[in-house]
């Protein structure tokens, strides 16, 4: 893919869960969940400073060969919500093991980190409990 993209100066699509497959391929990643954006940024941005739960989820789910093989993979809690009745708020909250009750009522706005890195997260609020590994971003992953 990477040289049909060089060689038809093409842009590429790919829709994927495979986040080693992405780092690999893309320049920019939008981090979707049920149908709606919740992350988008560079590649680098998205790697090593996730700004959403679910970004975070989705890493921390990722097999490492820096690891051992007695460790257990992470999984994301919980079902994905109704499409055909969505909540009125974050998709991600009721598997989000940071919800609070606005994330359940609002659409988060999004937060905008620089260089087109963006979050739709209710803790990047200033009135949001803080939370560290969200609000700066992991410093690995």
């Amino acid at each position: 893919m990477k040289q049909m993209q060089k060689d038809l100066g093409a842009a590429i699509i790919l829709i994927t869960h495979d986040l080693g497959v992405v780092a690999d391929i893309a320049n920019r990643i939008c981090v979707m969940y049920s149908g709606k954006i919740v992350e988008r940024g560079a590649v680098r941005d998205i790697f090593y400073q996730p700004r959403h739960p679910y970004t975070q989820a989705l890493l921390e789910a990722v097999p490492r060969l820096d690891l051992t093989n007695k460790q257990t993979l992470s999984t994301i809690e919980g079902t994905p919500p109704d499409l055909l009745q969505p909540p009125a708020g974050c998709p991600f909250c009721t598997r989000c093991k940071y919800c609070m009750p606005i994330c359940r009522d609002e659409l988060p706005p999004d937060t905008d980190f620089g260089g087109g890195h963006e979050a739709s997260c209710w803790l990047h609020d200033p009135r949001a409990p803080r939370v560290e590994a969200i609000l700066h971003g992991k410093e690995e992953v």
